[in-house]
């Protein structure tokens, strides 16, 4: 038993100085005009555009070099590990944590709203007051839909961004 406990011990030790000693990456963009700092990381999902006329791609990076950012973009059939040079970057945003949690919140209602409008009938019995069933439902649906209709900011855009990647833990 203790020769176990032994065993979990040094498993355990190991596991925190191997932690220790691989420092991740992230990339640190400051935006010029207003001097806010974001900060991304490895395997962490964002957007960018890389000009003014160009839509949004959803991507996620892999690795940082000194210049340049590798990211996998699942939405491309031909290219889907791309290096991208810091410089080419027109714009960048993510989702904050309080929009992941409004995109959860709001498939929730609008499922549960349209169910209670699909439902009115059997939900409301026999006096004949499925209409306003129907109308909660629609209403419950409405404000599930409004997370969707907010995006996100974005980080930086054009010729205001400094970008510097840094070894987080320094």
């Amino acid at each position: 038993m203790k020769n176990m406990y032994t065993k979990i011990s040094f498993c355990c030790f190991f596991l925190l100085l191997t932690s220790l000693a691989v420092q991740a990456q992230e990339l640190q963009v400051k935006n010029t005009k207003n001097g806010k700092v974001r900060t991304l990381k490895a395997n962490q999902s964002f957007s960018f555009k890389l000009s003014a006329d160009d839509e949004y791609k959803k991507g996620k990076i892999q690795s940082f070099t000194d210049t340049s950012l590798v990211i996998f973009t699942p939405e491309e059939d031909d290219i889907q590990l791309r290096e991208v040079k810091l410089k080419e970057i027109y714009a960048i945003r993510k989702m904050s944590c309080l929009h992941k949690v409004g995109y959860a919140a709001g498939a929730v209602l609008i499922v549960g709203g349209v169910g209670t409008m699909l439902e009115a009938p059997s939900i409301a019995g026999d006096d004949g007051s499925d209409w306003l069933v129907r109308g909660a439902g629609l209403v419950v649906t409405a404000i599930g839909v409004v997370p969707y209709l907010i995006k996100p900011k974005e980080f930086v855009q054009g010729v205001n961004a400094e970008y510097k990647i840094v070894v987080s833990g320094k």
